[in-house]
């Protein structure tokens, strides 16, 4: 047997222990009970998830800014992620709904429990209000929302991990390029049917932001179920925060906000996205997204999308105006053997089309395979294979802040994952 044939025997080895350490260890969490209260005008609801995961990474041509290069990984257990959260429905007609969740361990703060979302939607005249007509014609027709809440740009968000919440995602790390941020602000929306759109107002940045020359920011999403398995969306985002310096203004974090982080620790540096791209310093940026999902009877689950994002003044207040622009795509198969067995398959990629106002051939590949068992409704055990490269960048080309593109950095290796939910 070759040198490298038992480089892979020993990995595969390393991570069906660790798997199964994993399965013992968060089986153990099955036996947790929620209390729901279920009153004529009120109804309460309490989520718990929980998730651990296990990784054989390698990675080379890893240097940092100083160009030393990375030291090799080791096989073992990422940080445990857990999320609460919280659903309660108020009314007659239940037409106040508030929601709010909390990472109680996520990759930015493995040892602290924060807040991640937290907002309310009223579905229809609170009751004390009476029937007025115009308000009820308004509100036969749309939904409001207010408070700290996902910025709904692309479906993405039905099939990638949030954290501790990763049972929609069919592999276990996300996408190369890979929009989500929680903002405040307000968002008007129509009621679910076979067509429907929203528009949003939101602060352009995922925290309290009150610099002078900040800007606020628009999305709006319009979406079709043309058949009944075909779901298409499109979506937009703008904001214009170029007034506020580069260093220290305030940014839009729509492709790098992400408050969970990415699924696969300590690659290319590691910090708050391993192995994710961040365009765009988030100056005056400007994004579009089309979606298409196809989702019936038949044991193939189909999705893709295809974006394209620019920062057009990456400089913010300072002399001149460099853009930095790209565009993305992934698609996915899911094949369900039965019930409870599945396969699935996914390539992302991210295509720099200008660097520092430089055009760019740099390209970004990313490729899973795997598959999932549920273990039981609640239980599902996930192993993915992944393979990622940075390639075509000119000698130079920094990206995300430190990553040295030009030396084409890739990871590849075995990622596993034990995940409860309720």
């Amino acid at each position: 047997m070759t040198s490298q044939m038992e480089d892979v025997m020993r990995t595969l080895k390393t991570t069906a222990v660790l798997v199964a350490i994993v399965a013992l260890a968060i089986a153990g969490t099955a036996n947790a009970q929620v209390k729901v209260s279920d009153t004529e005008y009120t109804k309460l609801y309490i989520t718990l998830n929980t998730v651990g995961t296990a990784q054989a990474l390698s990675q080379k041509n890893v240097f940092d800014t100083t160009g030393k290069e990375a030291t090799k990984l080791s096989p073992g257990m990422q940080t445990a992620f857990g999320d609460l959260g919280f659903l309660g429905k108020f009314g007659k007609k239940q037409e106040i709904e508030m929601y709010f969740d909390l990472y109680l361990a996520s990759r930015n703060h493995p040892s602290q429990t924060y807040g991640d979302q937290g907002y309310l939607i009223v579905r229809g005249i609170p009751e004390n209000l009476g029937q007025p007509q115009l308000l009820k014609m308004i509100f036969d027709k749309v939904d409001f929302k207010a408070g700290a809440f996902l910025v709904d740009f692309g479906d993405q968000e039905q099939h990638r991990s949030n954290n501790a919440i990763v049972q929609k995602n069919p592999l276990v790390g996300n996408y190369v390029i890979d929009p989500n941020f929680v903002s405040v602000g307000v968002q008007l929306m129509s009621k679910p049917g076979r067509y429907g759109w929203l528009v949003a107002a939101t602060n352009g940045t995922n925290t309290e932001d009150f610099q002078r020359g900040r800007g606020n920011a628009l999305n709006a999403k319009i979406y079709a179920y043309p058949i009944k398995p075909l779901r298409t969306s499109l979506s937009f985002y703008t904001v214009n925060h170029a007034e506020t310096p580069a260093a220290g203004g305030s940014r839009a974090t729509l492709f790098s906000g992400n408050r969970s982080g990415e699924r696969y620790g300590a690659v290319l540096g590691g910090g708050q996205a391993p192995g994710g791209v961040l365009p765009g310093a988030g100056k005056d940026l400007r994004a579009g997204q089309v979606d298409a999902t196809w989702d019936g009877a038949s044991p193939i689950k189909l999705y893709g999308h295809y974006g394209i994002t620019r920062d057009k003044d990456t400089n913010g207040s300072a002399p001149g105006t460099p853009q930095e622009s790209w565009r993305y795509y992934a698609g996915d198969v899911v094949y369900k053997f039965t019930p409870t067995v599945y396969a699935a398959v996914r390539y992302s990629a991210a295509d720099a089309m200008k660097l520092n106002d430089i055009k760019s051939s740099g390209k970004v590949d990313r490729i899973q395979f795997g598959g999932g068992l549920w273990l039981t409704k609640n239980l599902l055990a996930k192993v993915e294979y992944v393979t990622q490269k940075y390639h075509g960048f000119r000698t130079g080309d920094i990206v995300n802040n430190g990553i040295q593109a030009w030396r084409d950095p890739s990871f590849k290796g075995v990622v596993s994952e034990v995940s409860f939910a309720f």
